[in-house]
């Protein structure tokens, strides 16, 4: 029998070494008159990630977990890069910095005094930003990761936090995209080589032990 290349971790929340990332929960991804969903793209996956957000954010809350948010946008076209010819319908407006759509979504809470805020423009929450210095700050060990696209920024988020040696955990029912038959394939690629999926349950049972 041929040996299997990967073997899946079990780690396990570290108190006091834990920190929560949440990749680009704004309004232009999961609100009802954001940008996708005006431009007629299915957001029904994406926002399937709001009530467990809101719970996970509401019990790390209570343990004094630190809690970041990301938020995708450019100013314009020009420091979108060539990401922005792959998408088209970005051409006219969306994810843009300084407006409405560009903000966290209200029913999650943000705390804007308390939390820690990552502005990105690139597909990897890590790439040109402040969140590894943050990151490392804070002593974080284990991350936990929810958001948005699975595909996308949760993938490669996902991908350059163990390169800089954090644990990942992504948070597989707060996890959502724009391509569904794209979630699982993703979530399969990070549970056997870069990182650790764990149910809302899972999570939520560790925090209410940390």
């Amino acid at each position: 029998m041929a040996t299997t290349p990967f073997s899946r971790t079990n780690w396990k929340l570290i108190p006091d070494r834990t920190t929560i990332l949440n990749i680009d929960p704004q309004n232009d991804f999961l609100h009802d008159d954001g940008w996708y969903a005006k431009k007629d793209i299915d957001i029904s996956h994406m926002q399937r990630v709001i009530e467990p957000i809101k719970e996970l954010i509401t019990q790390a809350r209570q343990k004094n977990i630190p809690i970041v948010w990301t938020r995708h946008g450019t100013k314009s076209l020009e420091d979108g890069g060539p990401f922005m010819q792959t998408r088209e319908f970005l051409r006219e407006g969306g994810l843009r910095q300084k407006t409405w759509g560009y903000e966290i979504l209200a029913d999650l809470e943000p705390h804007d005094d308390k939390d820690w805020f990552v502005e990105k423009t690139r597909l990897s929450a890590f790439y040109n930003t402040s969140l590894e210095v943050i990151l490392r700050g804070l002593q974080t060990e284990t991350l936990i990761i929810t958001g948005v696209l699975t595909n996308q920024c949760v993938g490669a988020t996902t991908k350059d936090a163990i390169f800089r040696d954090f644990k990942p955990i992504v948070v597989e029912d707060c996890t959502g995209t724009t391509m569904p038959h794209l979630h699982d394939p993703i979530i399969e690629c990070i549970r056997n080589g870069w990182g650790q999926v764990n149910s809302l349950k899972e999570i939520l049972s560790e925090i209410q032990g940390i």
